[in-house]
């Protein structure tokens, strides 16, 4: 029997406001559970699904399958810059990181994101590399985690593994190790939202591994080099394989944002047979940086500082490509924005990133976002330590501001060049001739942003203890 058309509309009506408030995260009764993954130095180029045929990540590729995958995301030159911006929302400099140790010295008044989360009654837990500073008021427990377990250093093997209470020294591989912690922890907490991050530290160098995942790749043909290489970031998809199984195994996996980003691109050093560490070969440079990206992990250039982020959340976010840029300061506002956690919750200074959610709901959304600021961290134009009375100036250092189309570098001695990174993603051909304006906009506000940077008295910031607490 048919409905009368006022009963009809209204049943229409009834069933939109029903999609909308089901399908808002702020509207659910439960919020959702947040699963933030992080690798070590694995470039663009180090993933099936951007293309490259030599290497196998056969859970990663299932994951980009599944999720939205931003293919034009932008982290910081190497890893404490990055995660300083993962956890805080903040452009790295202003929070008081600008390399590794010992300038990675996070200040004690910035916010980090369990903040977050904890208040908004989430089980929140740490598995994995510890970086931003040194202990005691930098360890996860003391910035907002209900418990960690952190590895200092590259112990891919029978790892250290401080935490909350007495330090423990398991015996296995470091990558299973962390997975097997983070699996305790999501079943152990059933009854609340959680917040884990599993933090790897694959495939930072060295390159030491179960050599059952490097045989394939010799047996391809490959060089023993490649092979370590591939073989850990094989080894390290086959744990994140097991974590994401474990979601499923608990029915959690609907109820789940999973991220997935690493926190810079790969480095020039491989490992050699004798365990040292060697260059990349020509040849093997060409397997490995298969887009054909300049530079590399601490410098400012895109093989340094472009990988692809995942995010996944099933039956709210459709999968598929996003060209919009995103960086890593966007984490924490779009994980807030999608749990329905107000910002303001927490004191914070602002936030440099912006939700990415738009982007998340329609693939070709365009909203307004600032560009990204980016410093070499080694090598040419990188930041380095001043004796006193010296002066930072912007001429000395390798700058780039990076839009979704342009970038523009501000290189040392007052050099410059810009490129159209759609056409030129290798960044061949400078094109300031060609459009000049767009390089002079560009010029001007990188300049005016260092120079709003240095104001505020807190970037490049060292400090040898810990302060009073």
């Amino acid at each position: 029997m048919a409905l009368p058309l006022s009963r009809l509309a209204s049943a229409i009506i009834a069933a939109w406001v029903l999609f909308f408030v089901s399908s808002d995260p702020a509207n659910a009764e439960r919020k959702p559970n947040i699963l933030f993954i992080i690798s070590d130095d694995q470039g663009y180029s180090d993933f099936g699904f951007t293309g490259n045929p030599a290497i196998q990540t056969p859970v990663l590729d299932q994951l980009a399958a599944e999720s939205a995958v931003f293919e034009n995301f932008v982290v910081a030159a190497a890893c404490s810059p990055s995660r300083a911006a993962f956890l805080t929302g903040r452009e790295h400099l202003s929070t008081g990181v600008w390399g590794v140790p010992k300038r990675d010295n996070l200040h004690p008044d910035e916010a980090l994101m369990p903040a977050w989360f904890k208040k908004a009654g989430y089980a929140t837990f740490y598995a994995g590399k510890r970086d931003m500073g040194r202990p005691p008021y930098t360890t996860p427990w003391e910035r907002g985690w209900d418990q960690g377990y952190f590895v200092s250093g590259y112990q891919h093997r029978n790892p250290r593994l401080h935490n909350r209470g007495d330090t423990i020294e398991p015996e296995g591989w470091t990558c299973d190790i962390m997975t097997d912690l983070i699996l305790d922890f999501w079943k152990a907490n059933t009854d609340l939202p959680k917040l884990a991050i599993a933090a790897y530290v694959i495939p930072h160098l060295p390159f030491v591994l179960d050599e059952s995942f490097a045989q394939p790749y010799l047996d391809a043909g490959l060089s023993h080099e490649i092979a370590l290489c591939y073989g850990s970031i094989t080894q390290m998809d086959t744990a994140i394989g097991r974590l994401l199984e474990g979601l499923r195994a608990n029915s959690e996996e609907e109820d789940t944002i999973v991220v997935f980003v690493s926190d810079n691109g790969m480095s020039t050093k491989a490992t050699a047979k004798d365990g040292s560490r060697t260059e990349w070969t020509e040849s093997d440079w060409k397997i490995r940086n298969h887009h054909g990206l300049s530079g590399a992990k601490a410098w400012a250039w895109e093989n340094g500082i472009r990988v692809p982020c995942l995010i996944k959340w099933p039956g709210v976010i459709t999968p598929g490509k996003r060209p919009q840029l995103g960086g890593a300061e966007d984490i924490l506002p779009t994980l807030l924005d999608l749990s329905g956690i107000d910002p303001a919750s927490v004191e914070h200074h602002p936030f440099a990133g912006v939700s990415l959610r738009p982007a998340l709901e329609d693939p070709a959304a365009k909203f307004e976002r600032p560009d990204l600021l980016r410093i070499a961290i080694s090598g040419t134009g990188s930041a380095r330590e001043l004796a006193e009375g010296e002066t930072r100036n912007f001429e000395d250092h390798h700058l780039v501001l990076r839009g979704p189309r342009f970038k523009y570098h501000a290189l040392p001695g007052g050099e410059s060049a810009l490129y159209d990174l759609t056409a030129d993603p290798g960044e061949i051909h400078d094109r300031q001739s060609e459009f000049p304006e767009v390089a002079a906009k560009m010029a001007k506000e990188l300049r005016a942003r260092w120079d709003a940077l240095l104001a505020t008295g807190r970037a490049f910031h060292l400090r040898e203890d810990a302060p009073e607490r």
